[in-house]
């Protein structure tokens, strides 16, 4: 395992540098003033600390400057310096070297504490060592043997010691950061594994929206659009770490109907409760009539928490949840919101602790304590965010009551205006700029180009790192490069750091990935990068990353359609029943067609894209059962990985999971099952090219009626 870096150098040496000329110099010019008032004599005083604040300030000058590089061997170079300097002070000091001698470990022991590396303390060490040896020389040590001798003991074993401490400390810090990997690999396993299914059950339920005669199915395939809206912002924040840490929360401001969101509260709970015959109940105080604004995702997560709970703990009796008004202000609402149970209730000792994080209250039965314990403390930072503070009044078998007070803005007329969806924005009128698009996908690289043109840009494209190499070392005149990071032989972070060196003003960069952790995003970063985005790309998202890098400042978007996003699963209309008819839904989900067919800017585009997507989806399948018959895993999964992201921009959800999970299944099921799965991989993709082929058949009549 890599020895990780306990401190950056560059930062290490800068440092260093402040500390030599500022403590370094004051001891100096003290000692100085000191030997002059004292009248002590001492041969060459001035000349060495002129020369030592000459060294300090000339190295301070050049670690400060704008741009400073550090070269491998400078740390070295001036670990042996500091002791040379030393040196000449402990033989013309004579008995003043008493106080000199403790900064030969010091200047070793700082090295090696300030840049991590043991190597550059064991040099300065070993330079003070050797300086130390010559001392000698002078008349005064070699009248003083026992103090040379046991300053020579104290180089050798403090040091020593610390170099000791240095490797425990290296080995903690490799356990920290493979248990670091191994959380940050178990959270991108979790959010491929439920993201993708959870993209489906939205786009089931969307289809059921369109499709349901009756408005009560319509509604209830809302709720559950709205759920998984819910599910897959919870999703979301997990992978993102700084939303995750204690205390880097942040909210939302935007209107919030609190009629429409106590609907889908309640129905989070509501079959829960019947299970349980309680009698759930739900009131919002008429006086409120205007939205509020504020942010409905955790404002929703903090009553269903509360909500749920109430619903686990409680036998017998009823649930409420209540939200009145305690003062109405000209701008704003001061609002309670209040659950009641008439459950089991919370003893006084508890009632403090629960909002800590996985603090479980102890139950009779294991499953009214599952959970992780973290819901309430989530809910009381996000309560705290909101202004408000959230707490409890209960006693044992009496119930419980949650209750918080904030006040809440009262939404605009402008606020309260419908929002224009996501999916239906117009193209930006800005500034148009050169771009570069550097995807081994075929189809990745028509949908970025298609829609980058649509906004006005000039786009490049290529398909491999090399080819990018050639394009940008032919015409390096691009404002934004977009590179894939798995690219297959040489990745993008590689392509980056090459294209980065080769020249002098290299264009800014953001990375495409699938891999949402935020070690990945932070990892990539280091290189150069602007940062990540994560696919698939929302157009949105895209006109962000262009305004940042190039200085855009376009209006806001209107009306342009989004790509298919399983991340924010933006809402457009469903499919019509017309286009389910002649394309079996499991295998093309006719949502993300639709989508498709709103963001081309010519009759062809979904046409063109498809048919690229069918060949690239035979090709992905052909290596991939290649791979599998001469047991070459690897091979195997990387022409999976392929094949998902084909699979993912055209929504052919079937055989997406399928290729998925020959990503995540392990060697000795794949070995043990190959032919199965090969069989069943094939059979997938045979139906999956027919149906994207008979929408293809179908795309003159549909561009016509469109």
């Amino acid at each position: 395992m890599k020895k990780p870096v306990v401190s950056d150098a560059a930062v290490a040496m800068k440092q260093q540098a402040r500390l030599r000329l500022g403590l370094g110099g004051l001891i100096i010019v003290s000692g100085l003033l000191a030997v002059s008032v004292l009248h002590i004599r001492l041969p060459y005083e001035t000349p060495m600390g002129v020369l030592y604040l000459a060294y300090a300030g000339g190295f301070y000058l050049f670690a400060a400057r704008r741009g400073f590089r550090l070269a491998p061997w400078v740390p070295y170079a001036t670990a042996v310096a500091d002791s040379v300097l030393l040196t000449g002070w402990v033989l013309i000091s004579q008995e003043v070297s008493h106080l000199i001698v403790p900064f030969y470990i010091f200047t070793a022991i700082g090295y090696g504490m300030r840049t991590g590396s043991k190597r550059i303390m064991q040099t300065s060490q070993y330079s003070g060592l050797l300086g130390l040896l010559i001392a000698p020389l002078a008349p005064y040590w070699r009248e003083h043997l026992l103090f040379w001798l046991s300053s020579l003991i104290s180089i050798v074993i403090i040091p020593g010691y610390v170099a000791v401490l240095m490797d425990k400390l290296y080995l903690a810090l490799r356990y920290a950061e493979s248990e670091s990997k191994a959380k940050s690999d178990l959270l991108a396993r979790v959010s491929h594994e439920l993201r993708t299914p959870l993209s489906g059950i939205s786009n089931a339920a969307e289809l059921i929206q369109g499709e349901a005669p009756e408005p009560r199915a319509r509604k209830l395939a809302a709720t559950i659009l709205s759920l998984s809206n819910h599910l897959l912002a919870d999703i979301n924040d997990l992978l993102d770490q700084s939303k995750a840490s204690l205390g880097k929360l942040s909210l939302a401001s935007e209107p919030v109907d609190l009629l429409r969101l106590v609907n889908v509260v309640t129905a989070s709970v509501e079959m829960r409760a019947r299970k349980k015959s309680l009698n759930l109940a739900a009131h919002v105080d008429p006086r409120i009539a205007d939205q509020v604004l504020g942010d409905p995702h955790w404002l929703a997560r903090v009553l269903i928490n509360l909500l749920g709970n109430a619903v686990k703990f409680t036998e017998f009796g009823s649930v409420s949840l209540d939200i009145s008004l305690l003062r109405e202000m000209p701008e704003a609402y001061l609002i309670r919101f209040s659950v009641r149970d008439t459950g089991v209730g919370i003893a006084k000792e508890y009632q403090e602790r629960i909002f800590d994080p996985f603090v479980q209250i102890k139950r009779q039965s294991a499953a009214q304590s599952e959970g992780a314990g973290l819901g309430l403390a989530i809910s009381k930072q996000v309560v705290d965010l909101m202004g408000g503070s959230l707490r409890v009044q209960a006693e044992v078998g009496m119930g419980s009551t949650f209750w918080f007070d904030v006040q809440m803005p009262r939404a605009s007329a402008a606020s309260e205006a419908p929002a224009e969806s996501d999916s239906m924005l117009r193209v930006v009128d800005g500034p148009r700029y050169r771009l570069l698009v550097v995807d081994d996908n075929e189809t990745n690289r028509y949908l970025l180009q298609e829609l980058l043109r649509r906004e006005g840009h000039d786009v490049v494209v290529a398909a491999s790192g090399e080819q990018a190499l050639d394009t940008l070392a032919r015409d390096g005149r691009f404002d934004l490069l977009l590179l894939d990071y798995n690219l297959g032989g040489m990745d993008g972070s590689v392509l980056l750091q090459t294209y980065r060196f080769g020249t002098s003003q290299p264009a800014p960069a953001y990375f495409l990935t699938a891999d949402a952790t935020a070690l990945t995003a932070g990892r990539l970063r280091e290189t150069g990068a602007l940062g990540v985005l994560t696919k698939p790309v929302r157009l949105r998202e895209l006109r962000d990353a262009i305004a940042a890098a190039c200085g855009s400042h376009a209006k806001a978007p209107e009306t342009a359609p989004l790509p298919f996003d399983e991340r924010t699963q933006a809402r457009v209309p469903a499919a019509s029943p017309a286009h389910l008819r002649p394309v079996p839904v499991v295998f093309v989900d006719m949502a993300v067609i639709d989508r498709l067919r709103a963001i081309g800017t010519s009759q062809n585009f979904v046409k063109e894209l498809l048919e690229r997507a069918v060949s690239d989806i035979r090709d992905s399948t052909q290596r991939t059962l290649q791979a599998l018959r001469e047991s070459d895993l690897r091979a195997a999964r990387d022409a999976g990985h392929a094949l998902k992201g084909v699979c993912m921009e055209t929504g052919s959800m079937r055989l997406m999971n399928m290729a998925l999970g020959l990503m995540r299944t392990s060697d000795e099921y794949l070995l043990e099952n190959r032919d199965r799965i090969a069989e069943e991989l094939r059979e997938a993709s045979v139906r999956t090219c027919e149906a994207l082929q008979e929408i293809i058949a179908e795309a003159p009549r549909q561009a016509a009626g469109f």
